[in-house]
């Protein structure tokens, strides 16, 4: 969001301006008969007396004719279309006028006049903008967004560069017999978790029309916002550890590597393998519940949430530690390829197995 000085120009038709005084509301003042009586010309002087400017020269020839083009629907280029206000008229900023002083430190709505050598008039009326046209709900009309917010247009090309960077990062190279998650599924979750971040975090921005009044004015609505797109964060960096875990089972040990972490468990040093069940935390479901109760939908994914489970192994070691390992999604298909290999391996390898299974709360995928 910028608010400097712009300015809305058009060039006059004096005659059909004092043919349309008084028709708006049909309600004449003195002032108003007087003009709408008088000779044109003298209605002309009445109208820029004090406020006229000679404009000489092809600069603003060239200028007043692009205006008039603009105005009529036929902006010459790609630079007057995006000069094009929401409801009609052309805007410019100050500095663009030919004679940049012709508004300068004039205050809103303030107009002036440019008299071409060819007869031609050009009006310019001052618009200043603060930050009472970016309150919440208000919402600014009038001037063209391309001007008021002249960082919009990097939006898509930021996007593009970015997804651009995304797609060539290098995928670590992984042999047959190592078991991590297909990459489709990486990339689904690293584009849900970038989703939820963008739309929670950037949706005060939105609402508010106005990044300073986002952080200043209504900084409660964008703390509230922003601690719910800590959520997306949190599952891009699920991503990314899903995105770096493989496991290897070697020789004489199993290997967990992930983006944060390197770990080796040796056969010898596992006391037993069994089964394990993992459900979402209970305060996850209390609070789906809750949020389905206050409101008219939302009950399909509680009862979902309450029901889903992830499915794999816990391997107790000797020395007391707990490894889960978890092969499959909450609705329980199988998430890692390979991991079918990992149950026969284990046996393979003479490590104590039991079939009772046992139940996690937790959120963990790896």
């Amino acid at each position: 969001m910028t608010q400097e000085p712009l300015a809305r120009v058009e060039v006059m038709d004096f005659a059909q301006e004092q043919q349309d005084i008084g028709s708006l509301y049909g309600l004449w003042t003195d002032e108003q008969k007087a003009l709408k009586t008088m000779p044109l010309i003298d209605y002309i002087v009445a109208v820029t007396a004090g406020k006229t400017t000679a404009a000489i020269g092809p600069t603003w020839e060239a200028f007043a004719h692009d205006v008039l083009l603009t105005d009529e629907g036929k902006p010459p280029d790609r630079t007057w279309q995006r000069r094009v206000g929401e409801w009609s008229g052309v805007y410019v900023r100050q500095k663009d006028l030919p004679s940049p002083e012709l508004l300068t430190g004039l205050p809103d709505g303030e107009e002036r006049y440019a008299a071409l050598p060819d007869g031609t008039w050009l009006k310019s009326v001052a618009v200043r903008l603060s930050s009472s046209d970016f309150t919440l709900g208000a919402g600014l009309h009038g001037p063209p967004h391309a001007l008021v917010y002249p960082l919009r247009g990097l939006f898509f090309p930021l996007l593009g560069l970015a997804l651009l960077v995304y797609v060539l990062l290098p995928w670590p190279r992984r042999g047959e017999d190592v078991i991590a998650y297909d990459r489709w599924r990486v990339v689904l979750g690293d584009a849900m978790g970038l989703l939820l971040t963008v739309v929670f975090v950037t949706m005060p921005f939105l609402i508010t029309s106005n990044s300073v009044l986002a952080v200043t004015e209504y900084w409660g609505l964008t703390l509230v916002f922003c601690l719910i797109g800590l959520l997306g964060l949190w599952a891009v960096q699920v991503g990314i550890s899903a995105g770096g875990l493989q496991m290897m089972i070697l020789r004489d040990r199993l290997v967990r590597v992930t983006a944060w972490r390197h770990e080796e468990f040796s056969y010898m040093d596992m006391a037993l393998v069994q089964p394990a069940l993992q459900f979402p935390p209970k305060w996850l479901i209390t609070a789906s519940w809750l949020a389905a109760l206050s409101g008219r939908r939302g009950s399909g994914a509680a009862l979902l949430g309450a029901q889903s489970e992830t499915r794999g192994f816990r391997i107790t070691m000797k020395d007391g530690r707990l490894v889960h390992i978890w092969l499959t999604d909450q609705m329980g298909s199988v998430t890692i390829r390979g991991a079918q290999t990992l149950p026969g391996a284990l046996a393979a390898a003479g490590v104590p197995m039991s079939t009772e299974s046992v139940t996690v709360r937790g959120m963990s995928v790896g």
